[in-house]
């Protein structure tokens, strides 16, 4: 007669700590979005574009009318005065020259200081950029029927 197999338990308690270990490591070391150099209250706006999260210049402008430029990455922003701006521009799209630029201003901006910086813009031959706005769902109307 053969002899009769033992069967072996295997105890799972272990692997299962271990994955919920990792689990917790995961989420609270991992950054979703990276902090901000300058925060900005963005304007509401009804566009669905999403505009690339990498290969951008920003030009970041203030509440106070400071302008900024950097790219994606919040560690490399600077402060830029309106009257350098343009040899700022011209310099960061001779480093990034696939970059996209994005113009990224306070609702409560001073509009003199966003013409400006779009007059600036097209002196330097960058006549394609993107508004970033935050997005706002659009509500029915009052009085508009489904059709």
């Amino acid at each position: 007669m053969p002899p009769r197999r033992v069967r072996i338990h295997t105890d799972m308690t272990p692997l299962v700590d271990v994955a919920f270990l990792l689990l917790i490591f995961f989420m609270s070391t991992t950054q979703f979005k990276p902090p901000e150099a300058v925060a900005v209250d963005l304007p509401a706006s009804t566009s669905e574009i999403h505009v690339p999260e990498t290969g951008t210049i920003i030009l970041t402008i203030t509440r106070a009318g400071e302008t900024y430029i950097s790219t994606e990455r919040v560690v490399d922003a600077q402060a830029v005065p309106l009257s350098d701006l343009m040899n700022a521009i011209v310099t960061w799209r001779g480093m990034y020259p696939r970059a996209v630029v994005i113009v990224k201003g306070d609702r409560d901006a001073p509009f003199g200081v966003i013409a400006d910086v779009m007059d600036t813009l097209a002196a330097a031959k960058t006549l394609r950029f993107n508004l970033m706005t935050d997005f706002k769902e659009r509500r029915p109307e009052a009085g508009a029927r489904d059709e």
